[in-house]
């Protein structure tokens, strides 16, 4: 059966690319195109101005208020002379994903290329630095969700009955963990920005700024609910609830499955995503609270079991082929993660748990990564 499975070939929405063209790029035309039309893989949002031409001349041409309509964006197009013009374009995925691009066409007949940005240097449609500013955003985010969510989890069930030391020290734990979550999402509106070298203002009313809101809010609902539930004394378990709706909301930023359910895509990350904070964020409780190491290794099994059963489904849905691992920056990456995940484990059975600790951070640091890259398509 999971053979079957891994031969079925798959087709996964992520980062939206380009797919046509009007006109189409290289293009020799004999008259002026009255607009510029660009269809991509999936639906899109405008990212700053969205389209962007370069005349022969070196400057910019103004353009038509840009039109999106699910995947397509198109722009009224004013020539300014024959030869060859420089279309740039900056999208946001319905996934939140930032791309962009360039292509040419010629009105007359060719001539040098403008000069416009240069994304020679691009990974994965978008600038390094916006992509590392993206991993370092979903890597403190995700430790975020370990710190909170996982210490909760532990406390519920490792320390139900913990004394005054570890819980004071547990909820300090916590708490830096709502912090995280809360410093994270400046960090990922950066690298969303760099990535496209647009404005970060213009990306809050995208797909991705809707999910950054919902991230925010959420980990000002935790901070306020910690202090009603440390004035109760209870009810911090009911806590939980919140990290999986946060874990979903993050789900909502992950890459989706053509031929799945989105709701099927988004609880299979969802639940990749939560294990990942029960083993890490547990792992961290172990050592602050210098007890429950015994009954932790139980959970932290449970939670292993889940997260490699998860992590290799959705990594069979993301690749094409064994040959990804190492033709692709995505499968490259994830190849890596994969042995530092077998690393991690290794190091959990020899019971370094501070050794194991600085692993896992390794972990989650490539999911970060991994998470910002396109699968191969």
């Amino acid at each position: 059966m999971a053979l079957a499975v891994a031969l079925t070939p798959v087709t996964v929405l992520a980062h939206a690319s380009l797919v046509a063209a009007d006109p189409t790029p290289g293009a020799v035309l004999a008259t002026p195109p009255a607009t510029i039309a660009l269809r991509f893989s999936e639906a899109v949002t405008a990212a700053g101005p969205g389209i962007s031409v370069i005349a022969p001349s070196g400057r910019p041409v103004g353009t038509g208020p840009v039109r999106v309509s699910g995947a397509t964006m198109s722009a009224a197009f004013h020539a300014a002379g024959e030869g060859t013009y420089l279309v740039s374009w900056q999208v946001i995925s319905v996934d939140t994903h930032p791309s962009r691009g360039q292509l040419t066409f010629s009105v007359g007949h060719a001539s040098a290329v403008p000069a416009g940005d240069n994304l020679s240097s691009d990974v994965g449609d978008v600038s390094p630095a916006g992509l590392l500013l993206q991993a370092l955003g979903r890597w403190l985010h995700l430790i975020g969700m370990a710190f909170a969510f996982g210490v909760i989890a532990f406390r519920a069930a490792v320390l139900p009955d913990s004394g005054t030391g570890p819980e004071r020290r547990l909820d300090r734990l916590v708490t830096a963990g709502v912090a995280l979550l809360i410093i994270a999402e400046p960090v990922a509106l950066a690298g969303q920005a760099v990535s496209l070298g647009v404005v970060a203002g213009d990306l809050v009313v995208s797909s991705f700024g809707r999910v950054l809101g919902l991230r925010l809010g959420g980990a000002m609902l935790l901070w306020a609910a910690l202090s009603a539930v440390r004035e109760a004394g209870r009810g911090r378990s009911a806590l939980l609830a919140l990290g999986a709706g946060l874990a979903l909301v993050d789900a909502l930023a992950g890459h989706r499955i053509a031929g799945w359910p989105d709701v099927a895509a988004f609880l299979v990350s969802a639940t990749h995503e939560g294990a990942m904070a029960v083993w890490a964020g547990g792992l961290a409780a172990v050592l602050v609270a210098r007890t429950g190491a015994a009954r932790f290794g139980r959970l932290a099994l449970g939670s292993f079991g889940v997260l490699v059963a998860s992590g290799a489904l959705l990594a069979v849905v993301h690749l094409r082929g064994p040959g990804d691992l190492v033709t692709t920056t995505y499968g490259s990456v994830l190849a890596v993660k994969l042995v530092a995940v077998g690393a991690a484990a290794a190091i959990a059975g020899l019971g370094a748990r501070r050794l194991e600790a600085a692993a896992v951070a390794g972990v989650v640091a490539l999911a970060g990564l991994l998470v910002s890259l396109p699968p191969p398509s």
